[in-house]
């Protein structure tokens, strides 16, 4: 969902007491008591379906329904104008807050209208707020109602209301989409309602979907006879300026008899000045929709009093500001005057804080005696920048050592010709003894005053610790080194952090400190939270790896073993072991008898205790089926030829026993060792010569199978 904002700020001219006329004002109807006393407040909310407001009475609701007191440089978020009466008012009411929900917030007042022959409502008002585009009555609104309540019905010309619209004339758009109207007025004739009770109300809501808030500002006060100011004047004036609140549409000055009109804008100056008990009329014209068109009517006093306004044409100061409530400005005026201070000649835009003035230009200060006679005069207020001074930090103080902020170094860069000094507080009123010599820990104060004694304080905040313990073990390692590694400084202070570097004043810094690969000494520079640091070296050694070289593959048959112990050719200072694994933690037991085909590991030390892992791939084929040969003939006579019956085999295989039978079955020979061979004897005598028949039977050990063959042979004598 969108944010939008909706809120509105409205104001009632200050009371203005004509001579010889009674105020009659309600009490506290301008909260100058800075409560809500005499006022009635309520909460409620809108109804999401027809827009229609609810409330009921309620004690004053902290958050919906705030007396604000003034202060200085309260400006609207948005709009930026004074978010307190900006005609000098002390105190206003905060209606409702930025929380959304659809709520509503209302205030009422209730007084009777004196018998006076001129009674007129005027306020000023200022409406900000965010569209949320939604229908009409769904809208954020602000109302404002006069209520007859012996008739029991709203008096039509005092009531109006702002819906939220992007619409709306005379309004502004801010940056963020925002919409504002500042300050106008709005008067309400009470003309012919003498003696009648009457009710205003200001209300407040939220848009009726609960997701846009509204609230106001709020600083009633009806003027009880003509809000025209300027009507008397004193002996030796020469002209009268009458003033009509400003921010209306149209202004018609006339003669009391309205036979001629004498001026168009909201300021009419009479030269010479009139006579005595001279009236006049004055007809304002609201914009469409704010209010009602009324007319005002005003006499002159001469007064024999005299009024002197003497107000310096110039006073010079610093940026940070000057007051023009400051007596010297107005020495030589007439005693026992009341002054207010303004933006314009005419006197229709208020300064928002007199005492506060940090813009150069021209103000005018107006004086108004016992009498009501007045006068204002211009005073041009020329503002010297205030010094800039430029702390440079000095960064942590380590004991035994002492900061010193009185160096060059710390202010440079700021504004020139600066005189400094030094103080304990930030109002500088706490000498600061030893600038040059800080042993303590502090936020410390510099003041740099130009030459026209325009100052300014800036803060400084020394640090003083002390140089952590830092351990540093030598390193020696292979192919590399990583000083990160939190072994290397074990014993040191904890929580310290750690940089590396090329030299001992640390300001060439090691590019890679976990992989140092070039011996040397190196140095880590330790930091601790207070900012003090120590650097210390390391002697690091770094050794190459070992040089060898392995037979990658090593290939036998079945029942043949691989030798590792041979693979591998290098130095004969290197140590070699052998390993199952990469990380050579699983020893191979039988490094010349490898028998199992797969991937082993040769790893080789060299003095320095450095080491290289190669790999070796092993492979046992397998033997081929397991075959017999044998002969069918053989000559056992002793020449030396042909002499022995051999049997011979190619494969994996296990005798279990070979025999040899004569024809008649009787078994002449045996053996269980294919090694031994018949030399054709049976029980120490020559056999025959004839056919004999051989039997052989075993186990091919490879793939676990039975052998059995036989054949024949034949014996020649």
């Amino acid at each position: 969902m969108k944010f939008h904002t909706f809120f509105i700020l409205f104001f009632i001219l200050t009371t203005v007491k004509v001579k010889g006329q009674g105020s009659g004002c309600p009490e506290n109807i301008g909260f100058e008591m800075g409560t809500l006393q005499n006022w009635q407040c309520y909460i409620g909310s809108i109804d999401r379906l027809n827009g229609a407001i609810t409330v009921a009475p309620s004690a004053p609701v902290p958050g919906r329904h705030t007396v604000l007191k003034y202060a200085p440089n309260q400006l609207d978020p948005y709009g930026k104008f004074p978010v307190t009466c900006p005609n000098g008012s002390i105190y206003s009411l905060k209606l409702g807050n930025d929380n959304t929900g659809g709520q509503a917030e209302r205030v009422s007042y209730t007084f009777t209208v004196p018998n006076n022959s001129i009674y007129s409502i005027i306020y000023n008002y200022a409406v900000v707020f965010q569209n949320p585009d939604h229908a009409v009555w769904e809208q954020p609104k602000f109302t404002a109602r006069v209520f007859d309540v012996a008739s029991n019905q709203y008096v039509n010309c005092g009531s109006f209301e702002f819906v939220a619209s992007s619409a709306l004339p005379g309004f502004q758009q801010t940056t963020n989409s925002v919409f504002y109207k500042p300050w106008s007025p709005i008067t309400i004739n009470l003309f012919g309602l003498q003696g009648k009770t009457l009710r205003l109300e200001f209300t407040t809501n939220d848009c009726s979907r609960g997701g846009h808030f509204g609230y106001a500002y709020i600083d009633v006060n009806e003027n009880c006879a003509s809000p025209i100011t300027g009507e008397t004047y004193c002996a030796g004036n020469s002209f009268v300026k009458l003033s009509a609140p400003a921010g209306f549409k149209e202004y018609y000055w006339y003669t009391n008899d309205f036979s001629k009109v004498l001026g168009t804008s909201n300021v009419l100056t009479i030269s010479p000045a009139p006579p005595d008990q001279t009236q006049y009329a004055l007809r304002i014209v609201p914009f469409p929709g704010l209010g009602c068109e009324d007319t005002l009517h005003t006499t002159i006093h001469a007064s024999p009093d005299i009024l002197t306004l003497n107000v310096k044409p110039s006073v010079s100061g610093c940026q940070s500001g000057i007051s023009l409530k400051n007596p010297s400005l107005t020495e030589g005026s007439s005693p026992n005057l009341t002054y207010s201070y303004f933006n314009d000649p005419d006197a229709t835009d208020y300064v928002p804080d007199p005492t506060q003035i940090t813009t150069s230009g021209t103000y005018y200060i107006k004086a108004v005696n016992a009498a009501g006679c007045s006068d204002i005069k211009p005073i041009e207020v020329k503002l010297e920048n205030t010094p800039s001074i430029i702390v440079n930090d000095p960064g942590p103080v380590c004991q035994p050592n002492k900061a010193d902020i009185t160096q060059a170094k710390i202010t440079a860069g700021s504004s020139t010709a600066l005189t400094y000094t030094y103080w304990k507080d930030k109002d500088a009123t706490v000498p600061l003894n030893t600038p040059q010599a800080i042993d303590s820990a502090g936020t410390y104060y510099i003041k740099g005053t130009n030459t026209i004694g325009c100052a300014a304080i800036v803060p400084i905040k020394i640090v003083i610790g002390i140089q952590p313990k830092l351990v540093v073990k030598n390193v020696v390692a292979c192919l590399s080194v990583d000083l990160t590694n939190a072994t290397l400084v074990a014993g040191s202070d904890a929580n310290l952090t750690y940089s590396y570097w090329k030299d001992a004043a640390a300001t060439i810094a090691l590019p890679s400190p976990d992989k140092v690969t070039t011996s040397g000494t190196y140095y880590i520079k330790a930091t601790n939270a207070t900012g003090c640091p120590k650097v210390n070296p390391v002697s690091v050694q770094v050794y190459s790896l070992p040089v060898f070289t392995l037979n990658p593959a090593v290939k036998v048959v079945f029942p043949a073993s691989a030798d590792l112990t041979k693979a591998h050719t290098g130095s004969d200072s290197l140590v070699y072991t052998y390993w199952k694994n990469l990380a050579a933690t699983e020893v191979l037991d039988n490094p010349a008898e490898v028998k199992k085909s797969g991937v082993y590991y040769v790893e080789a030390t060299n003095k320095a205790g450095c080491t290289l892992v190669l790999p070796v791939l092993v492979t046992i084929d397998p033997p081929l089926p397991v075959k017999i040969v044998a002969p069918n003939v053989f000559t056992p006579n002793n020449d030396g030829t042909n002499d022995l019956f051999k049997i011979s085999y190619e494969g994996a295989l296990q005798l279990k026993y070979f025999k040899i039978y004569n024809r008649y079955g009787q078994q002449v020979y045996e053996t269980k060792q294919l090694t031994d061979y018949w030399d054709g004897n049976f029980n120490g005598s020559k056999t025959p010569t004839g056919t004999y028949y051989w039997v052989l039977e075993g186990v091919d050990t490879y793939r676990k199978e039975r052998v059995l063959r036989s054949g024949s042979i034949t014996v020649i004598r």
